[in-house]
């Protein structure tokens, strides 16, 4: 099965964590020249003080001549460790925000170790299959590097370290709430603070969590406009998974922009 062509994590100038090749008229023209077909820009939302931040985007896209059908959406962020992430029917509505995508962004520990590690990650994983805003689960047990080198820490090399039981569980959960797992390349399957082997065994995490029913989203996380195309690994990898077209995940909200379908 071809995996249809699309990208639903996309982010923009504007929340200041992409760099300004990230236009949305210059993100949607590069995603048409590599055949995407449907994509979401859904850039950070951490806290209420940058909610004002997106509605340039939602400007930009509705300026857009293009035969891509274009979301828009958001990724959030928990606000701390075990507590919930700022989006709420209302925010959705009044700043017009389709959807959500969400998880965990930080290792949430005081003392590491490897399996406090992933406990705390699993647990704030399973938080976001349950919160019935947000649609798909980004990037699960990726870190950022800086946070780990700037405590010490021993950086995740394996996706060994987490038990088979934990994947069964997520992909467990994320079919009963209908909240799909992300497949990343920018964050996973192409950064290149992670080897081969580390890849290899990711995607043999991702087949577990396919074996218990979960649909799966995919995204670039692109955050400068060569990373655009990465999401033709994110292609491969659902491919190499056996997924059908109904196990990859689409907006269920309308486009801001309908594209040529």
């Amino acid at each position: 099965m071809e995996c249809p062509r699309c990208d639903y994590h996309i982010h923009t100038k504007y929340l200041g964590c992409a760099n300004g090749t990230m236009e949305v008229a210059a993100v949607v023209a590069e995603c048409e020249k590599l055949g995407v077909t449907s994509l979401a820009i859904t850039d950070h939302l951490n806290s209420p003080d940058r909610l004002a931040d997106h509605a340039p985007i939602l400007d930009d896209i509705r300026a857009l001549e293009t035969d891509v059908e274009v979301f828009f959406g958001a990724e959030l962020n928990f606000t701390g460790a075990g507590e919930g992430f700022v989006f709420s029917d209302e925010i959705k509505a009044e700043h017009g925000f389709g959807f959500g995508i969400g998880g965990i962004h930080a290792a949430y520990l005081d003392d590491y170790s490897e399996e406090k590690l992933v406990s705390v990650q699993h647990e704030h994983h399973l938080r976001t299959c349950r919160d019935p805003l947000v649609d798909v689960l980004v990037h699960p047990y990726w870190f950022w590097k800086g946070e780990f080198d700037k405590r010490g820490w021993p950086w995740f090399t394996s996706m060994k370290a987490v038990p088979e039981s934990c994947a069964r569980e997520l992909g467990a959960a994320a079919k009963e709430t209908g909240t799909a797992i992300e497949i990343n390349t920018a964050a996973i399957f192409v950064n290149p603070q992670y080897d081969e082997a580390f890849v290899a065994e990711y995607v043999d995490y991702l087949a577990i969590i396919a074996e218990e029913g979960a649909v799966f989203s995919v995204g670039s996380d692109a955050h400068d406009i060569g990373q655009l195309a990465t999401i033709e690994k994110g292609w491969k990898v659902v491919e190499k998974l056996g997924l059908s077209a109904e196990r990859v995940w689409s907006p269920k909200c309308e486009p801001v922009m309908e594209g040529a379908a």
